[in-house]
C-alpha cells in the first residue's frame, strides 16, 4: 500500500474527515490557531495532511471532555 505525502493538502472538507469533525469546526480550530492553514490566492483555506494528522493523534491521546462530567462522584 502506498504512503501518504505528508505535504499533501487537504480541504477544510478533508480535513473533517479525518479529525471526524465538520467542516465548519475545522475552519474554527484554524481561527483559533490551533491547525495551521495556508491560504490560495482566492483566499481558500488549504491544510497540511501532516499538520491535521498531528491534529487528530493529539486528540486521540487528549481525554475526553465532556459538559457536566466535572464534580460526578463527589457528592458530599
Amino acid at each position: 500500500m502506498a504512503e501518504r505525502d505528508p505535504e499533501e493538502l487537504l480541504t477544510p472538507t478533508d480535513a473533517a474527515h479525518v479529525l471526524n469533525l465538520s467542516a465548519d469546526t475545522v475552519r474554527a480550530l484554524c481561527d483559533r490557531g490551533e491547525l495551521p492553514a495556508l491560504r490560495t490566492m482566492g483566499g481558500r483555506r488549504l491544510f497540511r495532511r501532516v499538520d491535521v494528522e498531528r491534529l487528530a493523534s493529539r486528540r486521540q491521546q487528549a481525554p475526553a471532555l465532556r459538559p457536566g462530567a466535572a464534580g460526578r462522584g463527589s457528592h458530599s
